[in-house]
This record gives structure tokens, sequence and C-alpha cells, in this order.
């Protein structure tokens, strides 16, 4: 029978043997060990490269929000004051709408007085006209007709003849000034009538 040639011939042998593999795998358990080890110190030092980075970008990040928050906050509070001044604005336009309204009001009121008061004018200035007309505009042919003065009014019949204000008429033999011409007024009588008054003789308008 054959002796097996990986063990020992003495407990010596075969202990030494047996220490000399529990030392091989001691060693390569240890190798083992010492990768793994430096892999977790490459990977330690991989997540401080990492979450240094990280922590940058988060300042930076930080730091730009903490900027843009505060030009929104800005931005919101140049809205806000331009918003104010365009409320201001249109009520001051609502107003000035409001005060326009009333002078328009006020001028047309303005112009139909204005109207009024010529038109009022216009007819005055024809009656002034017909009263300071010369005594032809004022004349009519065939007055025959005349209201004589003296102690009571009286309707006399007259010889037809073309009068107008301020005329000189006699009428039963006295002088008289004829003072308008108008109508008859008898009811019915469509004649033209002469009113007359008391001619004024030249020396009873002088002094004493």
């Amino acid at each position: 029978m054959s002796r097996n040639p990986a063990r020992g011939d003495t407990p010596e042998e075969r202990i030494e043997a047996l220490l000399a593999e529990r030392h091989r795998e001691l060693e390569t358990q240890a190798a083992r060990f010492e990768e793994s080890v430096q892999d977790l110190e490459r990977r330690e030092e991989l997540l401080r490269d990492s979450r240094a980075s990280l922590e940058r970008l988060l300042r930076l990040g930080t730091s730009d929000l903490d900027s843009r928050e505060g030009e929104l906050a800005q931005l919101i509070q140049e809205l806000t004051a331009r918003e104010e001044r365009l409320r201001e604005a249109e009520l001051e336009l609502a107003r000035r709408r409001g005060e326009l309204g009333a002078v328009e009001l006020k001028r047309a009121a303005l112009e139909r007085h204005e109207q009024a008061l010529a038109e009022r004018e216009e007819v005055i200035a024809a009656r002034e006209a017909q009263l300071s007309g010369p005594a032809s505009a004022m004349s009519f042919d065939s007055i025959g007709l005349a209201l004589v003065p003296g102690s009571t009014y009286r309707l006399v019949d007259i010889d037809p003849a073309t009068l107008g204000r301020g005329d000189t008429v006699i009428v039963e033999g006295e002088e008289h000034c004829v003072a308008r011409i108008g109508s008859s007024p008898l009811p019915g009588d469509s004649r033209r009538c002469a009113y007359l008054l008391p001619a004024v003789s030249p020396s009873s308008g002088g002094s004493s």
C-alpha cells in the first residue's frame, strides 16, 4: 500500500503542513481584506469628493436661488408700485372725464344761453331799427283816420295822406305831431290810424 505524499509521516510534519496551509489561507484572506480596505478607502475618497462637489453645487445653487429670490421680490415690489401708479392714473383719468363732462354740459348750457341772448339781441335790434329808422320807412299811404288828443281822445276822419312818425298834420285847424302809425282801434276797421300828440311851438320850448 502506497503512502499519500500530501500527508507527513509524522504528526509534526502533518501539523507543519496544516499550519503552512492555514498560513497561506490567512495570507490570502489578508490580501483580500487589504484589497477590500483599499477599495473601501477609494470609495470613501470618492464619496468625500462627491460630497464636497455636491456641497459646492448646493452652495452655488443656494446662492443663485437667494439672488433670484431677491430679484423676484424686487420685481414684485416694482410691479406692485406700477399697479398702484396705474390705478391712481385711472382714477385721475375718470375724475378728469367727469370734470370734462361737467364742462361740456356747462358749455352747452352757455351756448344755448348765448344763442337765446343773440336771438333776443336780434329782435331788439330789429325793433330799434324800426323805431329809429327814417320816417319814410314807417310811413303809410292813405292814412285816413287819426286819434286826436284833447280833453278826451277822439277818432277823426282825415283826408287820406302819406304820414309817418314825426310828421305834422293839421286836424280841425290845430297842428299835431304824429307819434306813431298803427292799426285802427275800431273793431273790424282795416284802416291805418295816425296817433297824434299836440304840436310843441318853438316859443314854448325856450326858457323864460
